[in-house]
């Protein structure tokens, strides 16, 4: 459902408002057109230096009336990996680590098959950790998510190839952790935050006023705010700190990466750079879903994207695509949920794997919960610390609802048992299905990720 009775807006950032020029008053006049389509949510666009946008648009709560302006609490979802990041090359910096460091060094009862694991591969999601091991509000303490990541099988060798890994994340924050002596947090705000006086970007920390919150929508469901979901006393829970849970405001995150790719105030140059090249084109994304956050950044226009969205069924990418003709840009590609990974070696998958898969898309087009339970049952790996049938017919069944029907448009196994399926779907476009397979006299499904964008 899309909430359309009486627009409200807040007011244009006072640079652009003093001096609105041709294309800032474009952009606003585009992002209206938005609102009254359905969109909610808050843009920041820069230009050579000079803030053409900064505005909020539709309502934050809309239980509350409030409406979104430039100073709105936003999810920011995976670019909280950015922050662990900081902060490991920040602790590197200071002789407490080193990133060729392997997790024996700091978890001495580490399984031998992931011992040699290094900080590295965690950073670059070649670990072999799956994408996640459980709900992101399910009460995991570290040791019991330290207990759970170590005795699960890893999906491939270290250093095999590239996955998208939340996991690796979450045993980055607890090297932070045990390296810093403090909550990551706390190291966050001592070491990042404060050095860029920056007040307004965390967890708990910041103690926010809830009225402060944008509030995610699904069919018109409220669905709070992050940091209203259950927790830790010190943070997100184990599933979810480090790679995902933290809220910013559009302006704290400019500040954040303008310090991370343009100065040497978080870290020295030698050290940023590798991870945060200036001079090439960039687009960071974290979503759940729901709330979408997107920072593009592009050296060469002099030009920086910030939009935050709150509406499962009006998502940021959609209004990057009203921005980028008005700015004179070609259509973004976002790092976004991906997991990555080479195509250079790429074939077409056996007849056996692609009708397992056809099998399966037809089986999520029905939305029938039956016939789901009776697939998954018979078509999905049962292993040890697998999610449940009905765990895998609730997700699946979600995937269904935020997509809808899924129309295959192309199918490649990229490495031995690792199928990108391009679909087209009825609600967001273009998207791929990475599709992980238990090989055996029965082919079978291990997991799947999805990830949203062209």
């Amino acid at each position: 459902m899309r909430w359309l009775p009486f627009m409200m807006f807040a007011a244009i950032s006072t640079t652009a408002a003093q001096q609105p020029t041709p294309v800032a008053a474009r952009l606003d006049s585009a992002m209206r057109g938005l609102a009254a389509q359905g969109f909610s949510g808050v843009v920041r666009i820069e230009r050579q230096g000079a803030t053409l946008l900064e505005r909020g648009y539709g309502l934050a709560n809309r239980e509350q009336k409030t409406p979104f302006s430039a100073s709105t609490v936003v999810q920011i979802g995976s670019n909280t990996k950015d922050f662990t990041a900081v902060a490991l090359l920040q602790l590197q910096e200071r002789g407490k680590l080193a990133l060729t460091d392997s997790l024996a060094r700091f978890f001495p009862n580490a399984p031998a098959d992931k011992r040699s694991i290094t900080l590295t591969q965690l950073m670059n999601h070649t670990a072999g950790f799956p994408i996640g091991l459980g709900g992101d509000f399910d009460a995991v303490a570290r040791e019991q998510f330290l207990q759970t990541a170590f005795a699960r099988r890893l999906d491939a060798p270290p250093g095999a190839r590239e996955q998208y890994s939340n996991t690796g994340f979450a045993l980055l924050a607890a090297v932070i952790e045990t390296v810093s002596g403090t909550s990551y947090d706390v190291y966050v705000r001592d070491n990042i935050l404060q050095p860029l006086g920056l007040k307004d970007t965390g967890f708990l920390l910041p103690k926010f006023d809830p009225k402060r919150f944008a509030h995610g929508y699904r069919g018109g469901v409220d669905q709070g705010a992050i940091v209203e979901m259950p927790h830790a006393a010190d943070g997100p829970y184990w599933n979810l700190r480090g790679n995902g849970g933290m809220v910013s405001t559009v302006g704290d995150m400019h500040t954040f990466y303008k310090a991370v790719f343009e100065s040497n105030t978080l870290l020295r140059a030698e050290s940023r750079t590798k991870r945060f090249n200036p001079d090439a084109p960039v687009g960071l994304a974290g979503s759940d879903l729901v709330n979408f956050f997107i920072y593009e950044r592009l050296p060469r226009e002099q030009i920086e994207l910030i939009v935050a969205t709150n509406s499962a069924e009006f998502r940021a990418p959609r209004v990057l695509e009203a921005i980028r003709p008005i700015l004179g840009l070609p259509n973004p590609q976002m790092r976004g949920e991906r997991g990555g990974g080479a195509r250079q070696n790429a074939k077409a998958p056996s007849a056996a794997i692609t009708a397992l898969v056809t099998e399966f898309i037809a089986v999520v087009n029905r939305a029938d919960a039956a016939a789901l339970t009776t697939f998954i049952s018979q078509r999905f790996d049962a292993a040890p610390n697998s999610p449940t049938v009905p765990q895998r017919v609730a997700r699946m069944g979600e995937m269904h609802t935020n997509l809808g029907v899924l129309t295959i448009t192309g199918m490649d196994e990229i490495a031995p048992n690792i199928v990108d399926v391009s679909v087209m779907t009825a609600n967001e476009g273009p998207a791929t299905l990475k599709v992980f397979l238990e090989p055996g006299t029965t082919l079978r499904i291990k997991s799947i990720q999805v990830l949203v964008g062209g």
